[in-house]
């Protein structure tokens, strides 16, 4: 059987607000003063933990990139070389909004009257202020935030989103997960929690990488016409889902026996 939704957990970097890109170009100019010099597409394709982090993993893949001729930059110096960067670009911006579309989620979910939490890889002070800029934080309230100081491993480890789970009154079971990158999709999987991929990076090879991740759907983005009803279906659910369904080219099913379509879902195990 499959226990219906109790409680959904947010990611919040690329998420609920899309500041993905802010921390990117920090980590291309990280990289750049540690001599590694790449293209976007570059870095999704050769440092594996460039969307969704840890930080300090994408710190260490650039180091290995690092030429051997060039002075040796140590990691540490790189992370904090990107927090720099981000920080300065993050206080460039005279606004942060949600992402187009969250707001009718959210506004779901409160209807249900089912609880919301947080669960980020970005510190507290950090997090509680991009909410708050985004006018997210009196929705979830201080105290149902988790962030990275807060659990003892970070994404693609579980620890965060069994916090979430705890915050929330819910079995991790019961708990569903909003995220954008693969590493978190790993670590709401590894707690035991269904996930449901809003990706910013649409590159093909990385959408792929959800289904492996154990994503209930795959969607363009949160205003893609099947969310709602699927996270309707979720919630109310009691049967266990039928097997994987991915759409294939000109929407042809490549899984004829596999679950009802979502449309703007990549495909739906639910």
């Amino acid at each position: 059987m499959n226990a219906p939704v109790k409680g959904v957990a947010f990611d919040l970097d690329g998420t609920l607000v899309d500041l993905e890109a802010l921390h990117h170009e920090a980590w291309l100019a990280a990289a750049r003063q540690a001599g590694v010099h790449l293209t976007r597409d570059q870095a999704l394709q050769r440092l594996p933990h460039f969307v969704g982090g840890p930080d300090p993993q994408v710190a260490v893949e650039i180091a290995a990139l690092a030429p051997p001729a060039g002075p040796a930059v140590p990691p540490g110096q790189t992370l904090a070389a990107k927090q720099r960067c981000f920080d300065d670009l993050a206080a460039s911006v005279e606004e942060i909004a949600p992402r187009a579309g969250v707001g009718a989620i959210l506004d779901r979910l409160r209807a249900l009257n089912v609880p919301i939490a947080v669960g980020t890889a970005t510190e507290r002070g950090v997090a509680l202020a991009v909410l708050r800029r985004a006018g997210l934080l009196a929705l979830f309230g201080e105290a149902r935030v988790v962030a990275a100081r807060d659990v003892p491993r970070l994404k693609p480890a579980p620890d965060v989103y069994l916090a979430t789970a705890k915050l929330l009154g819910v079995p991790p079971q019961r708990q569903l997960v909003f995220e954008d990158s693969v590493t978190g999709a790993l670590a709401a999987r590894h707690a035991g929690s269904r996930v449901v991929a809003v990706p910013t990076v649409h590159d093909a090879d990385y959408l792929r990488r959800f289904e492996a991740a154990g994503a209930v759907a795959v969607v363009q983005d949160w205003r893609a016409p099947g969310l709602l009803p699927l996270l309707d279906r979720l919630t109310a659910a009691t049967d266990e889902p039928p097997a994987g369904h991915v759409a294939g080219p000109q929407g042809r099913d490549d899984h004829p026996h596999g679950a009802e379509e979502t449309p703007g879902a990549a495909y739906v195990r639910a």
